[in-house]
């Protein structure tokens, strides 16, 4: 199984003089992330509709073979506004047209519960959106499910484990394969702080233990998966980029039959005399 490790999103000025170089500027930051990770989720495009003008900009800045998941748009995710579906689908084909789309992420609110609108709603999206590797982010404990699983493989669609706080009502944390392909988000196991702003909420440092929990999980995966895509959205103070160095370092020293991808290095640009 191939393991791709990354953040959720690369441009946080607190992780400049921690992660980026003191000084280092925002349009300089996706080129030196990219010298530490093979991926990374976009998700400023939750709140706002990207063009493919504006991702292609993005991709320029890394490496040909780094790849990106991006986020859909709130108005899609939480307001279901079918008119921006288009519109985000031509963005993301710049990404595919480069092949530098992993995948696009659905990260449903936890108001919304499992039901026939909701249903009616994914398989819209799935439809709308099926050369773009669709996940879904359950947040309401309505979607545990036997039957969700199946409903997603029948459309191509990835379900999305999570690693949160055990709160009632909150779709529980642990890896839930789905198909080919498994997608991890880590965002705080800090109960007290999940209801308070989303700063608040991403605030968690992962210990080695609750690291290791997932390297056990995914190597006793009973379902093929030749995929595994873990993403650290514990974004404050620079910790998503800490634990997401020591998984991969965990992962290392494992020995296990977990693949890691390494990072696509940036080749220096050759300038020449009259540049």
């Amino acid at each position: 199984m191939q393991v791709w490790i990354g953040t959720s999103g690369y441009s946080y000025a607190d992780w400049v003089g921690t992660f980026y170089p003191a000084g280092t500027r925002p349009q300089r930051m996706l080129a030196y992330y990219t010298g530490h990770f093979p991926l990374v989720e976009l998700n400023f495009t939750f709140y706002r509709l990207p063009t493919p003008a504006q991702l292609g900009r993005i991709a320029q800045q890394a490496p040909a073979t780094f790849q990106f998941l991006v986020k859909l748009p709130r108005t899609l995710s939480h307001e279901h506004h079918v008119a921006d579906i288009a519109p985000f689908r031509d963005a993301v084909s710049e990404l595919r047209r480069r092949h530098q789309l992993q995948g696009v992420l659905c990260q449903l609110p936890q108001s919304q519960h499992h039901g026939q609108d909701a249903l009616a709603w994914l398989d819209k999206l799935a439809n709308q959106l099926q050369d773009c590797s669709l996940a879904v982010e359950f947040r309401h404990r309505s979607w545990q499910r036997q039957d969700v699983g199946p409903w997603l493989r029948d459309r191509n669609v990835d379900l999305v484990s999570v690693d949160v706080p055990d709160l009632p009502g909150l779709y529980p944390r642990g890896l839930v394969p789905s198909g080919s392909r498994i997608y991890v988000r880590f965002h705080s196991r800090n109960a007290a702080n999940w209801y308070q702003s989303d700063k608040e909420r991403y605030d968690y440092d992962y210990t080695d233990k609750e690291l290791t929990e997932w390297i056990d999980a995914l190597r006793h995966v009973n379902e093929p998966a030749g995929q595994a895509m873990l993403l650290f959205n514990n974004c404050h103070r620079g910790q998503a980029v800490v634990n997401a160095q020591r998984l991969r370092d965990l992962l290392t020293r494992a020995g296990t039959e977990l693949h890691l991808v390494s990072p696509f290095v940036q080749q220096p640009v050759q300038r020449s005399l009259f540049d």
